[in-house]
């Protein structure tokens, strides 16, 4: 049975959810421990909130899903929206992956908006998919906001699919990538990053993973103007502004949200 506290984390987070999120759940009967209370939050999270469409598979009688949502490891959740954008949390879901797991279906059912235009229309320069993962604790408080970056650049456009990974659960890809500091995120196949990644230096990461704006006369891809960099220091500026100030309108908007939500459940 699930932790009381856990489902009244899911109860209270999804207590608005009133237009249909598509929940993808990917387990495995052997040698997987955790699969089990994965199953079990998927049902509380259907329970809490009718409208989403729960769907479980087996990663091996169903490889035809998993290969349809390049699901590598499990147990593995996929949150998708009607348009296609898809999140994927893999490992273990308790404290920050929860939080975040739980957010992804209400921005998603809101139609909730991550990050200002600016980044959307960069993002529109997107022609290739680019992968990213971020690899993170559930007990690291500085893994979060690398994840809600690469969640809400995913949420932003379905060119870029983010999976939140966490690390314990698979100690096959911290040997892999020789991971010693976490949180840990890959751009593709081959790039990476540690620790704190901005927004505007994510921007450039992916693109670069993408590999198709290699500009030969060094413009900016955002304003067109010279610049050594794919994104010119002035560009990079005004994004990092432009989402500080967006975040905290956001969680304004958020603790106004809660406190009514706390008045009217007194």
């Amino acid at each position: 049975m699930l932790k009381e506290n856990t489902q009244q984390i899911i109860r209270e987070s999804l207590t608005d959810i009133n237009q249909p999120v598509r929940l993808v759940v990917m387990t495995g009967e052997k040698g997987c421990e955790i699969c089990p209370e994965t199953v079990e939050i998927a049902r509380a999270i259907k329970a809490a909130a009718p409208k989403i469409a729960l769907e479980i598979y087996d990663f091996t009688m169903d490889r035809d899903k998993s290969e349809e949502y390049g699901i590598k490891q499990i147990p593995s959740f996929v949150v998708e929206s009607q348009d296609g954008r898809t999140v994927t949390f893999s490992g273990a879901l308790e404290g920050i992956s929860l939080v975040l797991l739980l957010d992804v279906i209400a921005s998603i059912a809101a139609g909730r908006a991550w990050f200002p235009e600016r980044i959307s229309s960069t993002l529109k320069l997107l022609v290739n998919e680019v992968p990213v993962q971020v690899l993170l604790e559930n007990d690291c408080s500085l893994c979060r906001p690398v994840a809600e970056t690469a969640i809400g650049l995913a949420l932003s456009n379905k060119l870029v699919s983010t999976e939140i990974i966490v690390a314990d659960d698979y100690p096959e890809l911290l040997a892999k990538h020789r991971i010693k500091i976490l949180p840990y995120t890959l751009f593709g196949p081959k790039l990476h990053l540690e620790g704190h990644v901005s927004e505007s230096t994510f921007l450039e990461m992916i693109f670069k993973a993408e590999g198709e704006k290699v500009i030969s006369d060094r413009q900016c891809i955002v304003c067109g103007l010279a610049s050594p960099d794919l994104i010119c220091h002035s560009c990079k500026t005004k994004i990092q502004a432009e989402a500080v100030n967006h975040k905290r309108k956001d969680e304004k908007v958020q603790d106004r949200g809660s406190a009514m939500g706390s008045h009217n459940h007194s």
